[in-house]
């Protein structure tokens, strides 16, 4: 098993066949929870309450077939205490390990914060949260956890900070998220796409952020391509936002 890689963004290119992430809610859903603000707030049972009334019984059909005889971590996007004190993901992982009687990962954190709830897309592409720790179990898979889905960089960056410890994720789940993003391998037909309108701009995006547009999630991708804008006006947006970002709305490690 690997050991010790920075604490940084990283990304592996998704499987074709990588399963769609597993949703239990739509989006706002948890936000009407009475316990959500609490949760959201670093209380633990407010959490659990919570996902505990979100849950169904389909999400946990999905896990069941893809775990079968498998032993994988449980590994939420959990943050230290002073970047974040977002409960949900946390409280969604003990609820299935209780489940199926898997081990949880508390070791690998969010190593920034980030500030992308309620944030635009642009703010989400800019700032990509990066990971941290070395995992206290010895395991050759994943399943990862957050409390929504929107572009599904988060779960991306987990995803490829853990196969550097020889961690093959096999699942990705959230408690509320928005279908049309359940799909986080990039498509052929939408990478064509991509490369075709923004092909100058893809080195760029290397030397910015580390990975090509082949480590994009589908919804990344979709995103960029329907704001209509140029190369030049992608780069500079995305500019914009980090130097927004390091001027008080989020932590600068890019």
């Amino acid at each position: 098993m690997k050991t010790n890689p920075p604490v940084a963004f990283y990304r592996e290119e998704w499987p074709k066949d990588f399963p769609k992430v597993i949703l239990n809610a739509p989006v706002g859903e948890a936000a009407r929870h009475p316990d959500y603000y609490a949760a959201k707030s670093g209380d633990l049972e407010a959490a659990i309450r919570l996902t505990s009334d979100l849950i169904n019984k389909e999400a946990i059909a999905k896990l069941a077939v893809i775990i079968n005889t498998k032993k994988p971590l449980l590994i939420p996007v959990h943050a230290e205490e002073a970047i974040s004190i977002n409960q949900i993901p946390l409280a969604y992982a003990i609820a299935i390990g209780l489940e199926f009687d898997l081990p949880i990962e508390f070791n690998i954190v969010q190593a920034a914060r980030v500030n992308r709830t309620g944030s635009n897309g642009f703010t989400r592409l800019a700032f990509p949260p990066p990971f941290a720790g070395t995992p206290s179990n010895v395991s050759e898979y994943a399943i990862i956890f957050d409390d929504t889905l929107t572009q599904g960089g988060t779960l991306a960056n987990l995803c490829g900070y853990v196969a550097q410890f020889g961690i093959e994720t096999i699942a990705a789940t959230t408690l509320t998220g928005k279908n049309y993003s359940s799909v986080l391998a990039i498509t052929d037909e939408t990478l064509i796409l991509l490369r075709d309108k923004y092909h100058e701009l893809e080195q760029w995006w290397i030397n910015s952020f580390g990975y090509g547009f082949t480590k994009l999630t589908e919804s990344e991708a979709k995103y960029i391509l329907n704001t209509k804008k140029n190369a030049d006006e992608i780069r500079d947006r995305i500019l914009a936002e980090k130097q927004e970002g390091f001027d008080g709305k989020n932590d600068s490690y890019i």
